[in-house]
């Protein structure tokens, strides 16, 4: 096997370890014995279990981009539809991955540096794919829109900001499956105003 087959390896066994029984649950020590390798070889991979979750983090972000799970809002040729499908793919993504992205209620107040670029590229990819929503409707003559990536930008500043209001008044600050569907219901309502003012 390969350094790169025992990477990917590691981070598999991760993944499936951290979605089962949640992150903080999960030790090192145990991931290895799932393995059958040795806690050193582990380390000789990953020094520590935030680097390990970095990669698990990249992983599902990739995977989420690579199975099609967007195409139920990309083949949508109505921008309304279209941004209510993928806030709606958006919470499933959350729910399906819950106890890895639970993880993150832990590391809130300050964000580690090992995830700091794995957070950026998150962003970077909604930012772009709301950007295309938005394109696409303004080609379509759905939408009166001058700058597409100002309005997507514009846009993700709201919703992000509903999604702080929602959450910052919690106590562990990330909320359950439940409180996600609840604020789903709130992105997709934002989302009609916005883009009916846009229409």
């Amino acid at each position: 096997m390969s350094l790169d087959q025992k990477r990917d390896a590691i981070i598999e066994a991760a993944l499936k370890r951290f979605a089962h029984f949640g992150v903080a649950k999960t030790t090192m020590n145990e991931i290895a014995k799932d393995l059958k390798i040795s806690k050193a070889s582990l380390y000789y991979y990953f020094p520590d279990k935030i680097n390990l979750y970095a990669e698990v983090l990249k992983t599902i972000i990739n995977i989420s981009e690579t199975t099609g799970y967007s195409a139920t809002f990309e083949n949508e040729a109505d921008p309304k539809k279209s941004i209510l499908a993928y806030l709606a793919t958006r919470t499933d993504f959350i729910i399906k991955y819950y106890n890895i992205l639970e993880y993150i209620k832990m590391i809130y107040t300050r964000v580690p540096k090992e995830l700091q670029p794995v957070f950026s590229e998150a962003k970077r990819r909604e930012l772009k794919t709301i950007e295309a929503i938005i394109e696409k409707g303004r080609v379509s003559n759905h939408l009166k829109v001058e700058n597409p990536k100002g309005t997507s930008e514009l846009f993700l500043d709201c919703l992000e900001g509903l999604r702080y209001t929602t959450f910052s008044s919690k106590p562990d600050f990330f909320p359950d499956k439940k409180q996600f569907q609840n604020l789903l219901k709130r992105e997709k309502e934002f989302a009609l105003i916005f883009f009916n003012g846009l229409s």
